[in-house]
């Protein structure tokens, strides 16, 4: 399958030419191909954020290309311009940025500044409001009435309603209670599995990107230290360590489980997989009994 993002040798530096020049990126390259799931995983200072600031146009290379479905995405005006609309970045506490008056209006303000004609706008602000549970009654309220969890739906939606083909998530469960987390984290996969859009969600939770993710990219030191799917990555532990991540609690039990003889897999990511393969295995042995 063809790539819709290719990054090519991408090199960016902070402060360049004084003392305090330091290297965020150095030398990346990479191909996202359409419709991948993405979680991009990293201690801070890895060059995560800095990284998808770069896909949508942002911040430009100090040295490197980034491509869009083939065109380099700083080529021209226009072309950085379509890269905003068609790589849509949900930063981390979006709820921020909201700022008018009804929900509604906040929602269109991305496809508005498209220069959509105004039924289009309506229909797409609409959709984006059911993809992550707004109601009706959300939608003429002012953003600033709802609640914490319901602030940032309504800035992912906001982001959703410009319908990209590309759409990033840099922390979106950041701040969270486990509740908030798992409604967010599952109106972004329904969102991705209902559109085939591809999204890429920057966190620092190996069981958050296990759960929804199908590819991982592991940064480190400003480079791309892994790039696998999930079970490839994790299966890695060592060299996960090495560079300060870990694997999650559970999988690291279920692996202590297998070296003492019990029959268990060993690509246990998250609790839920932990429960069900515990279920299963306990349904197994009393049918033996």
């Amino acid at each position: 399958m063809a790539a819709v993002i290719s990054v090519k040798n991408l090199t960016y530096e902070y402060n360049v030419g004084t003392p305090s020049c330091s290297v965020a990126l150095d030398n990346v390259s990479l191909d996202i191909e359409k419709g991948d799931f993405i979680g991009l995983i990293g201690h801070t200072g890895s060059g995560k954020s800095t990284l998808v600031q770069h896909l949508n146009g942002l911040i430009k290379p100090t040295k490197g290309t980034v491509y869009l479905n083939g065109n380099d995405i700083h080529s021209d005006k226009k072309a950085t311009r379509e890269a905003r609309f068609k790589v849509g970045l949900c930063f981390q506490y979006p709820e921020y940025q909201l700022f008018e008056e009804t929900v509604a209006k906040d929602i269109a303000f991305g496809p508005r500044n498209m220069k959509l004609p105004e039924n289009e706008i309506t229909s797409r602000v609409v959709k984006a409001a059911m993809y992550v549970g707004l109601k009706k009654e959300h939608m003429e309220k002012s953003p600033f009435d709802l609640s914490g969890g319901e602030k940032r739906r309504a800035a992912i939606a906001g982001v959703m309603a410009m319908e990209p083909e590309v759409l990033i998530f840099d922390e979106p469960t950041a701040g969270l209670d486990p509740k908030g987390r798992d409604v967010i984290l599952s109106l972004v996969k329904n969102y991705q599995t209902q559109t085939g859009c591809t999204v890429i969600l920057v966190s620092h939770s190996m069981e958050d990107i296990a759960r929804v993710a199908d590819k991982v990219i592991v940064m480190n030191k400003g480079r791309v230290e892994m790039y696998g799917d999930v079970k490839t990555v994790y299966a890695d532990c060592d060299r996960l360590s090495a560079i300060g991540l870990n694997v999650p609690q559970v999988t690291k039990v279920f692996s202590l489980l297998k070296e003492k003889g019990l029959e268990f897999s060993d690509d246990v990511y998250t609790v839920e997989q932990g429960f069900n393969v515990l279920s299963e295995y306990l349904k197994r042995r009393d049918l033996n009994d």
